[in-house]
């Protein structure tokens, strides 16, 4: 079992309608919670893809190497912050998304699931 630990950041949790998100986790949105990268740490059993964003700079997503799980998501362009998905959480209630990023690209089906920043 993959395990991780970090201290979240006081930017909201999000979720993410890109279509980067989409292929990765197989759905119409990822759910992303922020935490610092500077103090966060994962078993090394993890596996990262990398691959780049429309901005240019790569971004790595990291799964479990037994199940395929989406567990992280990070970039170059916000070197700061890892984002962990709030499924992997051990207590996923506690995820409270405030905002959805790249509405634009949701899909017609998954448009309800589009929140305005609160």
């Amino acid at each position: 079992m993959v395990r991780y630990q970090g201290t979240r950041l006081e930017a909201p949790m999000f979720r993410c309608h890109c279509r980067d998100c989409q292929q990765l986790t197989g759905s119409g949105h990822s759910e992303m919670v922020p935490l610092a990268i500077q103090d966060f740490t994962i078993s090394d059993t993890s596996k990262t893809y990398e691959m780049v964003g429309k901005s240019g700079l790569s971004t790595f997503s990291g799964f479990c190497p037994n199940c395929g799980s989406q567990l992280t998501r990070n970039s170059q362009r916000m070197s700061d912050r890892i984002y962990v998905h709030a499924s992997s959480l051990d207590d996923p209630s506690i995820y409270k998304p405030k905002k959805s990023i790249y509405s634009e690209a949701a899909q017609a089906w998954d448009e309800a699931a589009i929140l305005k920043e609160q």
